[in-house]
């Protein structure tokens, strides 16, 4: 505990109360004392002051990634997810590929432009001090959203680097990462995070492109380069309970799996770029980036129209069973 002096003055002077935590973190409660004809009012107002110790730094530099246990408290934390589990999922839905079978909100993007409990999570300071302070430099967020990772049947990530959606905005750079903010508990039986260890250092690594269920137009690294990836970095399971963050770099190899358990597995992911890496002609380049995309997802859209009416004309012609398993002789009458 240390403590500054308080004013005892009247006026619009603070005075600040310091309760710092184990070299991680400092909450300042800074006292106002207002006096009006109605008497002298106090005011008071709590922030953290967040760093970052020489120990995580060096590990986020040398493995990409560190993770902050109790970054928020369980009541934070659960006032943010009670008020999303609380929504009608149809009014946060931007569009229906931000659904999944069985999952009427599987994603809640951009949520730090909305003034909510998750917007008030997304955009909390302390994510923002950490983040700074990891890349020795001023950070800001430019995308965010929860991922909702459904019981039963949330989906799968498969293994990339996120850069390599990033870099096609104009970012010149890597030097971006993300806070995965834990809302629920998370380990390996709900589908944890998968991270490969020291990955970012690998530079933006072959990725090859595929047509995820909702038919978006995706990024993976293939199987052969992941067995090679592993040899040499091994594999990191994520494991957090609510209101841990993880941080790490926009270079880390990750993935994760389908949720086929019984328990959900949210979190809120905050995506952040750094001062210095500011993007070129971003309203063109993003504007690229997207036509690129959709251009994929028609011409693919394309192909499976053009097959499954194909499989349609031909079962509509034939008398016999042109698809699925082939009707045996013992159920022939």
């Amino acid at each position: 505990m240390c403590r500054q002096p308080q004013s005892e003055a009247l006026g619009n002077r603070p005075a600040e109360s310091v309760k710092c935590s184990p070299a991680q973190c400092c909450v300042v409660s800074i006292r106002w004392l207002r006096q009006t004809s109605h008497g002298v009012h106090h005011h008071t107002y709590h922030f953290a002051i967040v760093y970052v110790v020489t120990v995580e730094r060096n590990h986020f530099e040398s493995q990409g990634f560190v993770l902050r246990k109790s970054l928020f408290s369980a009541t934070e934390v659960a006032h943010a997810r009670d008020w999303l589990s609380s929504q009608d999922p149809s009014k946060l839905l931007k569009t229906w590929t931000e659904s999944e079978p069985g999952v009427p909100l599987a994603i809640y993007s951009v949520v730090h432009e909305v003034t909510n409990p998750i917007g008030q999570l997304a955009t909390d300071s302390r994510i923002s001090m950490i983040a700074s302070q990891l890349m020795s430099e001023e950070t800001y967020i430019w995308s965010s959203k929860v991922n909702m990772k459904a019981a039963w049947c949330g989906a799968v990530e498969y293994y990339h680097q996120d850069f390599v959606y990033w870099r096609d905005r104009g970012y010149p750079s890597d030097r971006m990462l993300s806070c995965m903010v834990f809302l629920d508990s998370h380990s390996l039986r709900n589908a944890a995070l998968h991270v490969l260890p020291g990955t970012h250092l690998s530079g933006l690594l072959a990725h090859e492109p595929f047509t995820n269920l909702n038919g978006l137009s995706k990024l993976m690294i293939p199987p052969q380069s992941l067995d090679r990836l592993y040899e040499t970095h091994g594999i990191c399971v994520i494991e957090a309970e609510p209101g841990d963050a993880l941080f790490f770099h926009t270079s880390l190899v990750h993935g994760s799996s389908h949720n086929i358990s019984p328990h959900r597995r949210m979190i809120c992911l905050v995506q952040m770029n750094t001062r210095s890496n500011q993007p070129t002609a971003v309203p063109t380049a993003a504007k690229s980036s997207n036509i690129r995309r959709a251009e994929a997802e028609v011409k693919e859209a394309r192909r499976r129209l053009q097959y499954f009416e194909e499989k349609l004309r031909r079962q509509l012609g034939s008398e016999e069973v042109t698809f699925g398993a082939p009707i045996p002789k013992e159920e022939r009458h």
